[in-house]
């Protein structure tokens, strides 16, 4: 139907938080291009056997498809295009981009 939101979106963005929600799920905050901060739920992402647990860590370029659910959205499928290994390996530069990723969640809003 014409004006109705499309119920899939792919999307690239950098991971800036996470946080546990429930025993096997995490609650990611991604910093898209079109979007803004977005919060999004992945499902199952702290199981043992999970593909995308690892393409969801923080500072971490993605490209992600989202699915639209009742108050957040779902990931479905995430793909690292860039994990900056060398920022990685580096305590002061790691130090960093993780307060600049701290700074990026506290002041931008949340897109609706």
């Amino acid at each position: 139907m014409p004006g109705r939101a499309p119920r899939v979106t792919k999307t690239e963005a950098i991971v800036i938080r996470q946080r546990r929600l429930g025993e096997a799920d995490r609650i990611v905050s991604l910093l898209t291009p079109l979007r803004g901060k977005v919060d999004v739920v992945a499902k199952g992402v702290l199981r043992s056997k999970s593909r995308m647990a690892g393409h969801l860590e923080a500072l971490t370029h993605v490209e992600v498809v989202l699915a639209h659910g009742r108050s957040m959205d779902v990931v479905t499928q995430a793909q690292a295009v860039e994990s900056f290994a060398a920022l990685r390996g580096d305590l002061d530069r790691l130090s960093a981009a993780l307060y600049l990723a701290e700074l990026a969640d506290r002041f931008t809003v949340e897109h609706a």
